[in-house]
């Protein structure tokens, strides 16, 4: 683990751990003017505890995604998002492959610099579950970023990363301009 995500895994930390210790002196403040006192402190705590509970599941969700990533480009060579749109990408696709694959690394939140064209990215963005998950995040920015709209031919799969930067190029309306 580097340092950059040590201090942010701290940040996390203290910003739950804020939660919490303002979510029970509201609690203890409603206790003390509430004649039931015992039902505020059972709802409370109870409220309390849910929030937790999400905190600790999306942190452990980022980190089962972080592993899995690290796990899947272990060994590989590291390349910036320049260096790898230049080493696998023809000139006119170089600084796409390079913004697209800087999107999927912000979305994951993950080092994606052992990444190559053949690797299946979205089985790492469907290991997020919800509704504000990395992969509805990712291909939210990738539509709006690119101007790709509903009725464009959306494979079921893109099934690597070349097929997302082909897909791209073929596609978006905003890259023409450029």
């Amino acid at each position: 683990m580097n340092q950059q995500e040590s201090t942010q895994d701290l940040r996390r930390y203290a910003v739950m751990a804020a939660v919490a210790i303002a979510a029970i002196l509201v609690i203890a403040a409603a206790a003390w003017f509430c004649p039931p006192r015992w039902l505020v402190w059972a709802f409370g705590g109870l409220f309390v505890v849910m929030m937790l509970v999400i905190m600790l599941h999306s942190i452990h969700e980022e980190h089962v995604i972080s592993r899995t990533v690290v796990d899947s480009l272990h060994g590989r060579d590291r390349l910036t998002d320049e260096e790898f749109g230049r080493h696998y990408y023809a000139n006119d696709l170089t600084p796409l492959a390079a913004q697209l694959r800087r999107m999927l690394a912000d979305n994951l939140g993950c080092d994606l610099s052992g990444m190559i064209p053949s690797d299946d990215f979205e089985k790492w963005l469907y290991l997020s579950s919800g509704p504000d998950s990395s992969a509805d995040s990712f291909f939210e920015e990738l539509a709006i970023e690119f101007q790709l709209t509903r009725d464009c031919p959306w494979p079921e799969r893109f099934g690597s990363f070349d097929a997302l930067v082909k897909f791209v190029a073929e596609h978006a309306h905003g890259l023409k301009a450029r």
